[in-house]
């Protein structure tokens, strides 16, 4: 993997600005609405993490197929494609990428289970070789750039402690070959005037950290943000969720008296070291708060789903009182998604073969007079 982000085609060709990822579904919101398709995005987010662990491949696969899945569909339409087909050759081919390669037998096996039994979805083929050929259009379609840097490698950056680690396990730090000493050279570009490495956090605020940035896969953050801006906004709302690190956040109210001046001195938030360690990255904090709140209302959207959103993160969301509470009175099932997703794809092929001016093309896409 390459070290330097700035030469990287993640930066050159693969932040795209809002409007571009909205664009996106301009086709599928003929057929869905934004809060649908969003629910969509959520499902396959969940459908790839299953599937990876399936084939027991670390958090790192999951975050890079799910980053290949919305790059993907950057260019293509849900009603125009086969998203479970696209899930699991996402899935094979991040594995390869990161160097932990699965058979194609075992994907399409895995696949097939999952989907026939979770999702009563029994039109994925058993032919392996039409995964091999997936694998291609896969690859046109992300321009060949493999590349990924997550936000995982952002957050052991701002930590000194872990300088020598790399990214790991979701929830889990451990010690591998390698350093991130690479990573700090260009670290001045964006860390600000201080040594950009905060000090004194506890294990279970970083473990939350890691934990929010898993949960940002489920949007379209790693399409419109660097991974640097993700990783301080989950290590600023790890920081407002974690109890014991937000008690220390919040200054006492309680003003002092100086005994010989007679002046009242009230206490100053200021002071605290996580505040100024965040007030001196030279990051846009307007962005920073953006992301942080998305990654927040993403948790609403999520409880839609399903089960609802799960998770270490997502309960401490919810004990914060972050979540919308008229989220869980709008249920949705992961099968009512299905449905409707099967639902859209019919209804363009019917578009397609019956437009309201031209005619339909041989390749399916309509030739206007």
């Amino acid at each position: 993997m390459a070290t330097d982000f700035w030469s990287s085609s993640h930066y050159r060709d693969w932040i795209v600005d809002r409007a571009t990822a909205e664009q996106a579904r301009a086709v599928d919101l003929q057929y869905a609405d934004q809060t649908q398709i969003a629910l969509i995005g959520i499902l396959f987010a969940n459908i790839i993490s299953k599937l990876c662990k399936k084939l027991n491949l670390r958090q790192q696969v999951v975050a890079t197929a799910t980053v290949y899945f919305r790059r993907f569909y950057i260019k293509n339409s849900y009603c125009e494609t086969d998203p479970f087909f696209v899930a699991s050759t996402c899935c094979y081919l991040a594995a390869k990428a990161e160097e932990i390669p699965v058979h194609l037998k075992s994907v399409v096996v895995e696949s097939r289970t999952l989907y026939s039994n979770e999702y009563q979805y029994k039109s994925f083929p058993a032919d392996h070789s039409k995964l091999a050929e997936m694998e291609f259009y896969l690859l046109e379609d992300l321009d060949f750039d493999l590349i990924v840097f997550h936000p995982y490698r952002s957050l052991l950056a701002l930590l000194p402690r872990y300088e020598t680690v790399q990214e790991s396990e979701a929830g889990e730090v451990s010690i591998e070959s390698g350093s991130t000493a690479s990573f700090y050279n260009d670290g001045e570009r964006y860390w600000g005037t201080g040594e950009g490495r905060m000090e004194g956090i506890e294990d279970g605020a970083i473990q939350m950290a890691w934990f929010l940035i898993n949960d940002t896969y489920r949007t379209d953050l790693c399409l419109v943000h660097p991974p640097w801006i993700i990783a301080v906004a989950s290590l600023y709302l790890a920081l407002v969720l974690h109890n014991t690190t937000r008690t220390k956040l919040t200054p006492s109210s309680k003003p002092t008296l100086n005994p010989i001046s007679g002046a009242v001195k009230y206490p100053s938030a200021a002071q605290n070291p996580y505040i100024k360690f965040l007030a001196g990255l030279n990051v846009s904090l307007p962005e920073v708060a953006t992301v942080a709140q998305e990654m927040i209302s993403v948790y609403a959207l999520w409880d839609q789903l399903g089960e609802g959103s799960t998770g270490e993160a997502a309960n401490a969301v919810a004990d914060a009182g972050m979540k919308d509470q008229e989220a869980k009175k709008q249920k949705i099932s992961e099968r009512e998604v299905v449905d409707l997703l099967l639902k859209m794809r019919m209804e363009r092929d019917l578009d397609r073969m019956h437009p309201s001016t031209g005619r339909p093309g041989g390749s399916g896409k309509r030739v206007v007079e």
